[in-house]
């Protein structure tokens, strides 16, 4: 018996062949294709999902804010006849091409009118300045900046009337504000409306 178990101690040498050795070889290189596909589609998701990001927080995040609007009373009728209001961005805000940007006025009848910037051909429009201006007068309100847009609705607004004002850009979410007019315009003929 015991010389049994040293013959099967003693055999220690294995069966390979030039098969086993192509199988191998064959694993290494499927692996190494298989590796490299992944590691690339990873790289253009990664790229792809930090755009989709960007993107959306773009989308989401309002650029604009309204500081103040300001009625400009006409004297003859006794109505606001156009708005003056001050914009800036908000924290972190892109800059924004005015030249891009619709405004819509809504007034106690319900129909807007909705606005562009500068001179289009039978279209009613809005005035935009920079007060505050960082580097040079160019219609794009940058960071920093006060721009000033001067609104002309075709209907007036009268006393205890509503209106609202969209200021809808580019990128990012449409900015509303509800201004509500007083009850009786005193002597004055610019009207604090917001804030």
């Amino acid at each position: 018996m015991n010389k049994q178990k040293n013959n099967m101690l003693k055999n220690d040498t294995a069966d390979v062949g030039i098969g086993t050795l192509i199988i191998f070889i064959a694993m290494v290189l499927v692996a190494a294709v298989a590796a490299a596909v992944l590691i690339q589609t990873s790289g253009v998701l990664q790229q792809k999902a930090q755009q989709t990001g960007k993107e959306a927080t773009a989308e989401v995040s309002s650029n604009l804010k309204i500081v103040s609007v300001i009625g400009n009373l006409n004297t003859t009728t006794d109505k606001i006849q156009n708005f003056t209001v001050a914009v800036e961005l908000t924290a972190g805000g892109n800059d924004m091409d005015f030249g891009q940007v619709v405004i819509k006025y809504i007034g106690d009848t319900g129909t807007p009118d909705t606005m562009r910037n500068g001179s289009i051909a039978n279209k009613t429009v809005f005035v935009y300045s920079d007060e505050r201006i960082i580097g040079t007068a160019n219609g794009v309100l940058s960071s920093g900046e006060l721009g000033i847009v001067t609104i002309e609705p075709t209907t007036p607004l009268a006393v205890r009337e509503k209106a609202t004002i969209e200021l809808i850009p580019e990128t990012g979410t449409m900015v509303l504000k509800d201004i509500v007019a007083p009850a009786t315009w005193g002597t004055k003929e610019k009207i604090q409306l917001f804030p």
